[in-house]
């Protein structure tokens, strides 16, 4: 239903980002990736990179085509994939241990004298090699916010990551330290990472009350009659009833298809005792059973006229 202000939007659908994290872990360490939107336990693989700047974090997912241009059109007739990414780029605010080894691709140790050997108290060293060997990191990124008094939480996950780009630190009076870093995703067995949420993202599958009707009504003796239900779940295996006189009526269990209809034809015993008030009813497995709309009515058998 269109809103009544003439406005086709909804503004509960609008979403922000006011809560978040990033997480990583060594790619190759990591056991099982996160599945669903449950927030990180303490004692997972994944540690918390902590503040980051007020320019939050950017997800770019993006596709370079190429054109394909034939002679008979003056457009391309398609695209094809040249290449493939999928970006995440935040500064990070914290100066402590992982934030830093992150950025300088390397890892503190302890500092020594002259000898290599004799450490010096309190003081760690990061080595900046010439040949630096790029780690594989797995990234998680969450963000959240409240809607009608309910958290509404998104999860980025990507399995294989590497640095790509840092920015430069600007060592300032009055402005704190940051590390900028672009990591870019790389192949994990055909995927570049996925998106989870427990949002409402898409609307619920309109629910078909089960009805069940006779096609038709009134039925002659001998004749056959079909039994018409929706709303069962595909696959459903569906079997009739008919009472009083049961053994009169002759079907077949019939599974319910993708829309959940089923239609069972019932054949009527020439010497089926005249009635209106047959019950039919029909059951899907164990469940309850359910009672035609309408009652079955069976009538005699018309005479065939004798010929002259």
């Amino acid at each position: 239903m269109a809103d009544p202000t003439g406005n086709s939007g909804n503004a509960k659908k609008i979403r922000f980002a006011p809560q978040g994290e990033i997480y990583v872990a060594d790619a190759d360490k990591v056991s099982a990736l996160p599945r669903d939107c449950t927030p990180m336990a303490s004692n997972s693989e994944f540690k918390a990179l902590g503040y980051v700047d007020e320019g939050g974090v950017t997800i770019t997912p993006s596709i370079e085509t190429d054109p394909v241009n034939v002679w008979q059109s003056a457009v391309p007739v398609l695209y094809n994939v040249k290449s493939a990414s999928f970006q995440i780029k935040a500064t990070l605010m914290e100066t402590n241990e992982l934030t830093t080894q992150l950025f300088f691709g390397a890892k503190w140790v302890p500092a020594t004298e002259e000898d290599g050997v004799t450490p010096i108290p309190g003081t760690w060293r990061l080595d900046l090699k010439s040949t630096p060997e790029l780690s594989e990191i797995a990234i998680v990124v969450d963000w959240s916010q409240t809607v009608d008094s309910k958290p509404v939480r998104y999860r980025c996950v990507i399995g294989r990551a590497m640095i790509s780009d840092r920015g430069a630190i600007q060592l300032q009076r009055a402005e704190n330290g940051k590390f900028e870093l672009t990591i870019d995703a790389l192949d994990h067995s055909g995927s570049l990472g996925y998106v989870l949420t427990d949002d409402k993202v898409k609307d619920d599958a309109p629910v078909i009350r089960t009805e069940v009707t006779l096609q038709p009504a009134e039925v002659e003796q001998g004749g056959h009659f079909d039994v018409v239900g929706v709303g069962f779940k595909e696959g459903d295996t569906v079997t009739v009833t008919v009472s009083p006189n049961g053994d009169k009526f002759v079907s077949a269990a019939r599974q319910a298809d993708a829309l959940g209809k089923v239609q069972i034809p019932v054949t009527v015993a020439a010497d089926t005792p005249i009635d209106s008030t047959y019950e039919v009813k029909v059951q899907a497995g164990k469940q309850e059973p359910i009672a035609a709309k309408d009652s079955l009515a069976v009538k005699a058998k018309a005479q065939t006229p004798l010929s002259k």
